[in-house]
């Protein structure tokens, strides 16, 4: 289907295009296209599409489940529970009520939502409890975590002898980025002596840095290689890029370069950013070790961090130094914007460096990164440099 390929436009289009011809498609059409555009965070696009459905279809209880991800979502937590209230309710409509109260530490509005599912004969699944652990795991509650773990393992959602299933549960949770769960039964296991698979330590790694807990993923990351365990590649994406995104610190930094000397890279935009905010400290030596090692391995960062080093160069007159990280973007089919580009020209010929302003403008004719103040620089210097070599 085009909902799954992402191609969320391109099914609206569709959409309108079927209404416009008389056709009803079915409310599972219409929640699957909703459901897209919620899961794709397109809240706006998700609003349109509602009230269209709601004209041209009846609501079903997936379609409220859908309208209460949407209201919850767009911080309107108020309405969800009006939802509620005015007796539209199933199962993941009140998950969505105990995964905020969870949140926020409120465990006595979380126990009375789950009293209303089991008088509304309501099943609580796996998800639901274990947003309550999550939160009473972060907020270091133990009588609430000692109380769900008992209806955990009465529902048997949980074994009474976790042992055998350590690494399974841990993995779930680290998947459904319950990160303060998933640490809790990490650290009980590691208490007890259990021997956990290399794979539960990545999913710990991955997951507590995609919800931004940099501080616990960095000493999950230092904890694995202190006790040998080979790292995936596929654990180490999300811990460069929290790295990039948070690790301001010279400790951040350096694990970063560390990493990436080791043959793994972070996304490239986030890299770009990274550097950017570097520029923007003034921390230029961090700046060009990593543009170093970035275009070592032929990674292209974003025009602005490029920018921002060449300006630094042409402002401290290290023409020599734009010289050769020029040399070094023109191999990888980097650019730069033309306010920067005319720096540089301006900068090379004030050092009477006219062979390499020359091939600097010809590759700006290449990418067409050219204004009138680029021929106007060339043609001005070009006239004084034949005055100067005249004998």
């Amino acid at each position: 289907m085009l909902f799954e390929k992402g191609l969320l436009l391109e099914g609206l289009h569709m959409f309108r295009k079927a209404t416009s011809y008389g056709f009803t498609p079915p409310i599972s059409a219409y929640n699957e296209l909703l459901d897209a555009l919620q899961r794709g965070n397109e809240m706006k696009l998700a609003w349109c599409f509602l009230g269209a459905m709601i004209q041209g279809a009846d609501l079903d209880s997936f379609s409220w489940s859908l309208v209460a991800h949407i209201l919850y979502k767009c911080g309107k937590f108020e309405k969800v529970v009006r939802l509620i209230d005015n007796g539209i309710y199933n199962s993941e409509i009140y998950h969505l009520l105990v995964d905020f109260y969870s949140k926020i530490g409120d465990f006595e509005a979380v126990f009375h939502r789950l009293n209303e599912m089991e008088d509304k004969k309501l099943d609580a699944n796996f998800c639901t409890y274990n947003s309550l652990l999550d939160g009473a795991c972060k907020y270091d509650n133990r009588d609430v975590i000692e109380r769900i773990m008992r209806m955990m393992i009465g529902k048997q959602l949980l074994s009474r002898r976790l042992v055998s299933r350590n690494d399974s549960i841990i993995q779930k949770l680290c998947g459904l980025e319950r990160t303060h769960a998933a640490e809790m039964m990490f650290n009980k296991a590691c208490g007890n002596n259990i021997r956990l698979h290399d794979d539960t330590y990545g999913a710990l790694l991955k997951a507590m840095s995609q919800v931004g807990r940099i501080d616990e993923a960095t000493n999950m990351y230092r904890m694995m290689l202190k006790r040998g365990i080979k790292l995936k590649e596929s654990w180490y994406g999300a811990f460069l890029n929290i790295l990039c995104k948070e690790g301001g610190s010279d400790d951040g930094y350096g694990l970063l370069v560390n990493i990436m000397k080791q043959g793994h890279n972070p996304c490239p935009s986030q890299l770009s950013k990274y550097l950017t905010s570097l520029c923007r400290r003034n921390s230029w030596s961090k700046v060009e070790q990593l543009f170093d090692l970035m275009l070592k391995k032929g990674l292209l960062p974003d025009p602005m961090p490029c920018c921002l080093l060449m300006e630094y160069y042409c402002f401290n007159m290290e023409m020599d130094k734009v010289v050769a990280l020029h040399d070094t973007m023109e191999k990888v089919k980097g650019s730069l914007d033309v306010t920067s580009y005319n720096m540089i020209l301006q900068g090379l010929w004030r050092e009477r460096k006219a062979e390499e302003a020359i091939q600097v403008f010809d590759y700006m004719i290449g990418l067409n990164s050219f204004d009138s103040e680029s021929f106007t620089v060339m043609i001005c210097e070009l006239c004084r440099f034949k005055e100067f070599i005249k004998p």
